[in-house]
């Protein structure tokens, strides 16, 4: 019995992969083509936005190497 799901699985698993792969591709293609229908203005904000992200990962992470040095175990004491 496994043998044959084994065998099922090795026919059924790169035609899967393969439909994986074609979608994947269609969707960020898809985002792309939403992402160049926005107008300047969007774009801009949109920019302006990801810029922000940025800075403020690299805030947390100069917070989080500050209190490393200062602070070992940190982490550690925290709950999430």
């Amino acid at each position: 019995m496994i043998e044959n799901l084994t065998g099922l699985i090795a026919v059924i698993a790169p035609f899967a992969l393969v439909f994986f792969i074609i979608r994947m591709k269609h969707e960020r293609r898809m985002r792309e083509m939403n992402l160049q229908g926005l107008s300047q203005e969007e774009q801009r904000v949109l920019a302006d936005m990801g810029e922000a992200a940025r800075r403020m990962e690299q805030r947390i992470e100069n917070l989080e190497r500050i209190l490393d040095s200062e602070l070992a175990g940190w982490r550690s004491r925290m709950s999430l």
